[in-house]
C-alpha cells in the first residue's frame, strides 16, 4: 500500500482519466450511488472547468496537489458530507465561494432572492445610486458578494455572529478583491446590533428559521454537516425572523427594501409579522423558481 501511495505521489503521468477510474473504484466501495460521475464532478470543481472540457482532455496529467485534494473530497463525500463541503467551493450565481463546515451551503432560492432584489431596485433606482446595503448573518458571504459585484451599491455591510463564518466571508471577499462594484465591510455581532447607527436602503437576510422541533426532519447531509447556528431558531423558527423585522425599522431609510429568505411553511406568518409591525408597506410574498412561497418583501414606510 505504501508503494502505492508513493508512486501515485510523485507520479507525472496520472492522468484525468487515472484519477477518475481510481476516485470511482473509491466511491463504489463505499456504496455511493453513480461514483464515475461523482468523481469526475470532483476533479471538475478542483480544476474549476464544466465536465464538457473534463471529457475532451481526459488524459491531461493532474498534479500532485490537486490529486491529493481528490482523493481527500472522494474521502469526505464517502463520510456523507455534502459535495460542496467535499471539494470545499461552491458556485453562487457569478462567483465562486469557498465553503466548509462553518457556513451554510448556498442554495439556488437564495440566488433567486438576490435576483429579485436586484430586480426591485433596478426598477425603483435605475443606475443612480443605491445606497448602503446590509447582509444579516451573511455565513459564507454570498448575498453580500453578489450584491456588490453585480448591484449599484454605495457599500455593502455583512454581519454574522460567528466569527468562524466571517473568517470564511473575509477569505471569500479577499479572492473576489477587484471583480466588486462596491466594498464589502464585515462585522462581527448579533443581528442589527453591528449596524445599529447606519442609514441604509436594504436589509436582506437568509436568517435561521427551522424550529428546533424540526431537527429530525432534517437531510441528513443537513443536520450532521452544516452548522446549527445557521439553522435553527426559537418561537417556532420565529425568533430571528421577528428580531430582524423589528431592529431593522430604526436602520432602513424611507422606501428601504427589507428582504427576507424564509420557510415555505411559514412565509404567510412572516408577512403578517411584517404588516402587525406598522413599520412597512407593500408587504409581499415572493416565490422560488419551484412555486413555493420562500420570500417576504417590504418597504420602509
Amino acid at each position: 500500500m505504501t508503494e502505492v501511495t508513493t508512486r501515485h505521489r510523485f507520479c507525472a503521468e496520472d492522468s484525468i482519466r487515472d484519477i477518475v477510474d481510481e476516485l470511482s473504484a473509491s466511491l463504489q466501495s463505499a456504496g455511493l450511488a453513480e461514483p464515475r460521475r461523482a468523481a469526475g464532478d470532483i476533479i471538475a470543481a478542483l480544476l474549476g472547468v464544466d465536465r464538457s472540457w473534463l471529457a475532451l482532455n481526459s488524459s491531461n496529467s493532474v498534479d500532485a496537489r490537486t490529486l491529493d485534494r481528490a482523493r481527500a473530497a472522494a474521502r469526505k463525500l464517502a463520510e456523507g458530507a455534502p459535495f460542496a463541503y467535499a471539494v470545499g467551493t461552491t458556485v453562487f450565481r457569478h462567483i465562486v465561494l469557498e465553503v466548509d463546515e462553518r457556513v451554510l451551503i448556498p442554495r439556488p432560492e437564495t440566488e433567486v432572492l438576490v435576483e429579485e432584489i436586484l430586480t426591485r431596485l433596478r426598477a425603483s433606482r435605475g443606475e443612480s445610486s443605491w445606497g448602503c446595503a446590509v447582509d444579516i448573518g451573511t455565513g459564507s458571504g454570498a448575498i453580500a458578494l453578489a450584491l456588490a459585484m453585480e448591484g449599484r451599491f454605495d457599500r455593502v455591510i455583512a454581519t454574522d455572529s460567528s466569527l468562524d463564518a466571517l473568517q470564511v466571508a473575509r477569505r471569500n471577499a479577499d479572492r473576489l478583491g477587484s471583480s466588486l462594484r462596491a466594498p464589502v465591510e464585515l462585522r462581527s455581532g448579533s443581528l442589527i446590533a453591528p449596524v445599529h447607527s447606519e442609514r441604509v436602503e436594504l436589509v436582506v437576510s437568509n436568517p435561521p428559521y427551522v424550529a428546533y422541533s424540526e431537527i429530525e426532519a432534517l437531510p441528513v447531509s443537513v443536520r450532521d454537516w452544516e452548522p446549527p447556528i445557521a439553522l435553527l431558531s426559537g418561537r417556532d423558527g420565529m425568533a430571528v425572523i421577528a428580531a430582524i423585522v423589528t431592529e431593522s425599522a430604526p436602520i432602513l431609510a424611507p422606501g428601504g427594501l427589507l428582504a427576507l429568505e424564509v420557510d415555505e411553511r411559514r412565509a404567510g406568518l412572516v408577512a403578517e409579522l411584517v404588516m402587525a409591525s406598522g413599520n412597512y408597506i407593500g408587504v409581499g410574498v415572493g416565490l422560488d423558481l419551484t412555486g413555493r412561497e420562500r420570500f417576504v418583501f417590504a418597504s420602509r414606510n
